[in-house]
């Protein structure tokens, strides 16, 4: 049953998703080029040694976690809903903000799902398209980043103090 009803702020759930998937993708970032070296070798046939390979590996794991923790932060959205944006925010902030969240996950799903699909397929190309899509992440990542600390200092909105863990949240 979707929720109707707007709630006052995120749920616990949801937070908490937010900043793991922050804290793998800084991971993936720290450890992308060993998946790009396992990849080269395994394309190759060749072998790396066990740091490249366990890194690499896990850079698959990490993926496939930031791909199951987005689809559930989406359900939770849909079902326990979200806060309203701020009305004294002018339209076309509210709308940047809708069109980043909806860019961001895009790109969290789309990501995943290409890097396996690479992965299994042994597919060069669609590995390409996946390296190719971590420079618009980063680029969203960044005007996220950039409009919640304008709503919070310029608009003067709650809507980070609603994102920070350990802040009682409403739902």
């Amino acid at each position: 049953m979707l929720k109707t009803a707007p709630t006052t702020g995120w749920s616990r759930l949801n937070v908490f998703l937010h900043w793991t998937i922050v804290l793998l993708i800084i991971g993936q970032w720290i450890e992308g080029g060993f998946m790009s070296d396992v990849w080269d070798a395994t394309l190759d046939g060749k072998i790396t040694d066990q740091l490249t390979t366990t890194l690499g590996y896990s850079h698959i794991v990490i993926g496939s976690v930031i791909l199951a923790a987005t689809l559930i932060r989406l359900g939770d959205r849909f079902v326990v809903g979200r806060p309203p944006h701020n009305d004294e925010e002018p339209q076309w902030s509210t709308m940047l903000a809708k069109v980043t969240h909806f860019l961001l996950y895009a790109l969290l799903i789309v990501m995943p799902v290409l890097g396996l699909l690479a992965w299994f397929t042994g597919n060069d190309t669609i590995a390409g398209y996946h390296a190719f899509l971590w420079t618009p992440l980063l680029v969203l990542a960044g005007l996220h980043i950039l409009g919640a600390l304008a709503q919070h200092f310029w608009f003067r909105s709650p809507a980070l103090k609603r994102m920070i863990p350990g802040v009682r949240h409403s739902v």
